[in-house]
């Protein structure tokens, strides 16, 4: 009898991509900023709060580059989760591909509330908007550019 092996703890989630195959920074960098400048544009012209290029010059980098951070961030608390659930509790999460969902939404609601409080507090600070205008604005970045491909559960492209 021929015995199949499966190697779960060799897949890795899709965020990991990144890290992998630098080639992958290439479109993510111009399709990131594209999506960041894009939710800036509509947010501010959706609230009337202002000249959208003006507010656009001011806070697109910063926006874009912290957004970064917080994706890696969400991904940091994947990745220690599952070092958590698979080695401690020996569970095989990659068996199921809900399971890896379940595990990704604490990583993706942690990149989205860090891409509030830090377009909140700092990224939008130069605009001169209002207060309340930027908390506007920066749930409307944390919500439209959280990373939503860590949902993506890695049986679908290995099977």
């Amino acid at each position: 009898m021929k015995k199949t092996v499966r190697l779960y703890n060799v897949m890795f989630p899709v965020y990991m991509l990144f890290l992998l195959f630098p080639a992958v920074w290439l479109l993510a960098l111009p399709v990131n900023f594209a999506v960041d400048s894009a939710v800036i544009l509509l947010a501010v012209r959706h609230y009337r709060c202002g000249d959208g290029k003006f507010i656009w010059k001011k806070s697109i980098l910063r926006v874009w580059l912290l957004g970064f951070l917080a994706d890696f961030a969400g991904a940091g608390l994947i990745t220690a989760l599952f070092y958590v659930l698979e080695g401690q509790m020996n569970l095989s999460l990659y068996s199921h591909w809900y399971a890896e969902v379940l595990m990704a939404i604490p990583g993706v609601a942690l990149a989205g509330w860090l891409i509030w409080c830090i377009d909140k507090g700092w990224a939008l600070k130069k605009t001169g908007l209002a207060p309340e205008n930027c908390r506007k604005l920066a749930f409307a970045l944390a919500v439209f550019t959280a990373p939503y491909t860590m949902l993506i559960p890695t049986a679908l492209l290995y099977r």
